[in-house]
């Protein structure tokens, strides 16, 4: 059966234009359009239609094989990480996070605490350089408490763990 082209763009449902505009980005033996006498094949408008359609649809689709090489990336690179948090070279952010929370806390406090502690200290002195001297001597005093403070529970290795218990 044959037809115009003008027929056949009524008949999908397409203006003449944009069955033209893609059939003109086709290559030659993709060509939506095939003469013969009298208009353009039918039967062959619609293979191609259908291809071309398909074609369009499958466009960045991946095959079963593609789709499985992914997967088996994915696995490995679960392993790789969940090796890595095993030897302790990996941490979980929300850990380290809570420690470092755990940790300005605590210089928080300490640091709070410094103009109560030294308030009497000071008072009725005179002399800058024992002031100096004090203050010195105070914060280097909530340093040292501060980095000899045990880690919490959940931040210790098991090698920390064992020593704490000695």
């Amino acid at each position: 059966m044959t037809l115009t082209k003008k027929k056949i763009a009524e008949l999908v449902g397409y203006s003449y234009q944009m069955l033209y505009n893609i059939n003109k980005e086709l290559p030659d033996d993709e060509k939506l359009f095939v003469e013969t006498e009298g208009g353009c094949d039918l039967g062959e408008f619609i293979r191609r239609w259908t291809r071309f359609h398909v074609n369009d649809a499958m466009e960045g689709v991946k095959d079963l094989d593609q789709i499985k090489a992914a997967h088996e990336k994915v696995k490995t690179r679960k392993t790789e990480l969940e090796v890595s948090r095993m030897e302790g070279s990996l941490v979980d952010v929300g850990d380290v996070r809570r420690l470092w929370d755990d940790i300005a806390n605590t210089v928080m406090q300490n640091a709070l605490h410094l103009p109560a502690t030294l308030a009497p200290m000071l008072q009725g002195q005179d002399n800058a350089e024992v002031i100096k001297a004090i203050i010195d001597r105070e914060i280097r005093k909530v340093l040292e408490e501060i980095a000899e403070a045990p880690l919490p529970g959940y931040a210790q290795t098991e090698d920390e763990e064992g020593e704490g218990e000695t």
